[in-house]
């Protein structure tokens, strides 16, 4: 009776009557066979299974698969060995492959799974660079499986079965890097591996330009540069005279606002202090630099300003001044940067000593109507400027100055409107002020009281018998009602509360607008 194959779990079966051919091997993807596996099962009266020794030549068979060759058929059962034959005529039939030598079919799956998905990893990294880039990243990748093909006898993933077709798929890879290279620089243009770290830089206007600016390691796309069509205010400040006014507004930093956090008068120090250190404080100075026919008080080495006439440069009115001990004044000093607006664009930032110099910098300073500098407020170019057109360049060049003065960033919009401005006025300078020297006007007098009437001698006539019609007093016009603390206009107007208590609308020192306040 033939002996007969026994396949392991796992193994397909092989045709009827099939004995293995020298040499034979099984699929490496098969699972391995339990240890001490019986290959062969024998009838009663055969050769036992155990006389089958393993072959020591390598197979000409494709392995993994049930040879088709002449078989070489085991030794007759009912036939007994001769006596003095040797082990090693006995016909090989079977290699059991060791264990280790076979890895399990999941792990080959996942091992091509990772190959194949690095290829599409690799193909769609070279997509972004055009054609050259896949042809160069893919051959990149078939270079180094080629070599584990050479190397190792067989990929069995990319079915290279041998070392020959390592060989050729290696050789396929060279060229296919040659060609990617040459075509690389007229398709993608620039190299498809970026150094570490580049970065693509946004643009940068010259107004935005500062030192501290980091400048890109890579070039900037032309198509997002910014071009005369889309920053015309760039343009107009390349184009302007240098010294202009206009060609200042180029050095300003643009940025956003900063939070308002934190700010008070009080962080720009007392008000109107002696900062130039000329005997005479920064309100002072303003009004006798800006009001006409003034007279000064006695006694204050030619400081204090008592009486004068403003033209109101905001509005091109005449407002005329006199000193009161009110708090109330129709002229006020306007910060031509207000605090508020320096404070969200830089100096909250500063020390306490710079944002006293810059609260009472002359060039930041400019006499006004109460009325006008209250609308202003704290408002910048784009939000602000003054009602007589004609002094607007003059206003704009002052805050450029100021700003380029004490380095404080204006927003996007706020650069536009002074440029808007001054385009219109290209050669305006950047403007400079002086404070006049104290002293050098007259003194102001006190006007004399009124003298009373020397009584007369006529004698009093007698009344006639027509009564005289005396004339009903007029009504005073009623005061309206008001909230105290709210803010009002004009200064000087007089309201009460609803409890009936007497207001009046008036300033304080440091106050942007007048508010009601008690009479």
């Amino acid at each position: 009776m033939p002996v007969v194959f026994n396949e392991p779990p796992g193994w397909p079966s092989p045709p009827a009557g099939w004995v293995p051919t020298q040499g034979w091997l099984p699929d490496l993807s098969w699972p391995p066979a339990p240890p001490d596996w019986q290959f062969w099962t024998d009838a009663p009266g055969g050769l036992p299974a155990s006389a089958w020794a393993p072959p020591v030549t390598p197979s000409v068979d494709s392995p993994g698969t049930y040879g088709s060759a002449a078989p070489l058929r085991p030794p007759s059962l009912d036939a007994s060995p001769s006596a003095g034959a040797a082990p090693s005529s006995v016909t090989p039939a079977l290699v059991q492959a060791p264990a280790a030598t076979a890895p399990p079919r999941d792990r080959s799956r996942l091992l091509a799974g990772v190959c194949w998905g690095g290829l599409a990893m690799t193909a769609l990294a070279g997509l972004t660079s055009g054609i050259g880039g896949v042809l160069l990243f893919a051959g990149l990748f078939a270079f180094v499986v080629a070599i584990v093909a050479v190397i190792r006898g067989r990929v069995a993933w990319a079915h290279l079965s041998t070392r020959g077709a390592g060989a050729v798929a290696l050789a396929g890879s060279v060229v296919a890097v040659v060609v990617g290279t040459t075509v690389l620089p007229t398709t993608g243009g620039t190299s498809p591996l970026p150094s570490a770290g580049s970065v693509v830089a946004p643009p940068v206007s010259s107004s935005a330009a500062s030192p501290t600016t980091t400048t890109s390691t890579s070039t900037t796309s032309t198509a997002t540069q910014a071009t005369p069509e889309t920053d015309p205010a760039g343009s107009a400040i390349s184009e302007a005279q240098p010294g202009t006014a206009l060609a200042l507004v180029g050095t300003l930093k643009v940025q956003g606002r900063g939070a308002m956090t934190g700010y008070t008068r009080g962080e720009f120090g007392p008000a109107w202090t002696d900062t130039d250190r000329n005997g005479c404080d920064q309100r002072n100075d303003t009004l006798r630099r800006d009001l006409k026919t003034v007279t000064l008080k006695a006694g204050t080495n030619g400081c204090t300003v008592m009486t004068g006439t403003l033209t109101d440069p905001y509005t091109a009115t005449t407002v005329p001044f006199t000193r009161t001990t009110s708090t109330v004044s129709p002229v006020q000093i306007d910060h031509v940067v207000a605090l508020a607006d320096a404070w969200v664009k830089g100096a909250a930032g500063w020390t306490q000593a710079k944002r006293t110099s810059f609260a009472n910098d002359t060039l930041n300073l400019v006499a006004v109507s109460a009325s006008v500098n209250a609308a202003k407020g704290a408002g910048d170019a784009a939000t602000w400027l003054p009602p007589a057109k004609a002094y607007r360049c003059v206003y704009v060049s002052r805050q450029v100055a100021v700003k380029a003065k004490y380095q404080l960033a204006v927003t996007g919009a706020e650069r536009n409107a002074m440029v808007a401005v001054l385009t219109s006025c290209a050669t305006t300078r950047v403007p400079t002020v002086a404070v006049p020297p104290l002293g050098g006007l007259p003194l102001y007098a006190a006007p004399t009281p009124a003298t009373a009437p020397k009584p007369s001698t006529k004698p009093t006539p007698r009344p006639t018998s027509t009564p005289t019609r005396t004339s009903t007093p007029q009504a005073p016009a009623p005061i309206r009602v008001v909230s105290p603390g709210a803010f009002c206009s004009p200064e000087g107007d007089l309201g009460r509360t609803k409890k009936g208590t007497l207001m009046r609308c008036s300033t304080k020192l440091g106050d942007a607008r007048a508010r009601w306040r008690a009479a």
